[in-house]
């Protein structure tokens, strides 16, 4: 398959406020899929989407694996943790670096155990667990300042799939 420049990719203009919003957008991406009307305009799959941003939840509730070296910290604290801590999404197009591989879904993953992944993570925040651990870029975060960071990723990555 060639690799899309996911920057000047097709995608969907989403804005988030609430983990209800993402979840309404997962029963319209899931009825899509059942329609066999699902299509994706990025380089990752439905199913990869979906267990990426589930890693991620996952990651915030539980812990990261690993931080990032000093220096990539510090230079996304000072070019990016005020616009994550304001919704707004990664750049398209962003690779994941070696070091956080672990946020990199298994490739091909069915778009129902992708989505079964993410809706459990959403059920234990709705079921009252808190995003508790350091993020491995910004360090220390409250759970309101992970519910927004979480919002925009979701903002991002769901913005590649197309309901038809």
């Amino acid at each position: 398959m060639d690799t899309v420049n996911t920057k000047k990719a097709e995608r969907r203009t989403l804005s988030y406020e609430s983990l209800a919003e993402v979840s309404a957008d997962l029963d319209a991406i899931q009825a899509a899929h059942d329609a066999r009307t699902l299509r994706h305009s990025g380089n990752w799959t439905p199913g990869e989407v979906l267990k990426h941003t589930a890693i991620f939840m996952t990651c915030a509730i539980d812990g990261f694996p690993s931080k990032a070296p000093a220096p990539i910290r510090w230079i996304a604290q000072a070019l990016w943790k005020k616009k994550a801590l304001e919704g707004g999404a990664t750049p398209a197009g962003f690779k994941i670096p070696n070091a956080a591989g672990f946020l990199r879904p298994e490739p091909g993953i069915g778009f129902d155990d992708g989505m079964a992944a993410l809706r459990e993570q959403i059920a234990r925040i709705e079921n009252g667990e808190k995003f508790t651990k350091p993020s491995g870029l910004f360090g220390e975060l409250t759970h309101e300042q992970w519910m927004v960071m979480q919002l925009g990723h979701f903002k991002l990555h769901m913005s590649f799939l197309h309901q038809a």
